[in-house]
């Protein structure tokens, strides 16, 4: 891709790689830039399984987000979106409500740029350029407000987003944050990185520290650390699970401790 595209805001560094980019590169899309694409190869390099972990955790995020559709919820909060590739949150829904109403919330400037491109003639869903870090800016912004009722259900959506955010104890008060601001019947559908996995947990640290050489660097937590961030919440079977065991659509193979399947836990969970 050009770095002249007239689309891209003219302050963007194209020369030091996105994680929301590298992320769109592994899952096939083409709205990345050199560095994008040579971090990615180099990290596909020394870790074959990472293209299959971004997978993974989009097909997670397409059966997570079509669950709480079925159920009736038709507000989607994105926090972190990254770049609008393969198939998007608003389209997963909106296949099963047409009326369902999105709002993406993404720091990076180009996927901010793209996003407003595709989403200026979708009606019902909206981008928002802001740190998901800044939750009152984010729930008080007039984007948010205009598109979601938070006197009824939202799905919050935080898939592989919440690790960038390397203060844990930030992190977790972020998560409280979000969901102490929508109401009961509400639903949080999370992803994040582990390195608990016992022969992977060597590469998925070599990942992070990767990670240090883009724009937003990333941590690995534990299992037990993910896993209170549900407190207080009903799990939906199968509860906190690899990105791969998730409800899959198709009957799954053995999960290893394989780095691929043993890298990202996911859950989605009930606000009673």
């Amino acid at each position: 891709m050009s770095t002249q595209t007239s689309w891209v805001p003219p302050d963007i560094d194209v020369d030091r790689a996105s994680p929301a980019r590298v992320y769109d590169y592994l899952l096939g899309g083409a709205w990345n830039f050199d560095a994008d694409r040579q971090m990615a190869e180099a990290a596909i390099a020394r870790m074959p399984w990472v293209r299959d972990l971004a997978r993974y955790n989009r097909s997670f995020l397409s059966r997570a987000v079509r669950y709480c559709a079925e159920r009736g919820i038709s507000q989607f909060l994105d926090l972190g979106s990254g770049m609008p590739t393969s198939k998007s949150v608003h389209e997963m829904a909106m296949e099963i409500d047409p009326e369902s109403r999105v709002v993406y919330v993404e720091q990076e400037q180009v996927a901010v740029a793209h996003s407003e491109l595709i989403l200026a003639s979708v009606p019902g869903a909206g981008v928002l350029g802001a740190d998901m870090r800044a939750a009152q800016e984010v729930l008080a912004s007039p984007v948010t407000r205009e598109l979601l009722d938070f006197g009824e259900p939202v799905a919050v959506v935080m898939a592989s987003s919440l690790h960038y955010v390397l203060d844990a104890e930030e992190a977790a008060e972020l998560a409280r944050t979000y969901l102490a601001a929508v109401p009961a019947g509400s639903y949080l559908v999370l992803s994040h990185i582990t390195d608990d996995g016992a022969d992977g947990s060597a590469e998925v640290r070599e990942l992070v520290e990767l990670s240090r050489a883009t724009t937003s660097a990333g941590v690995a937590r534990s299992r037990a650390w993910i896993a209170s961030l549900f407190d207080g919440l009903d799990l939906v079977d199968p509860g906190l699970v690899y990105t791969s065991q998730w409800r899959p659509n198709t009957p799954l193979r053995l999960v290893t401790d394989m780095p691929a399947h043993a890298s990202l836990l996911a859950a989605v969970a009930r606000k009673p």
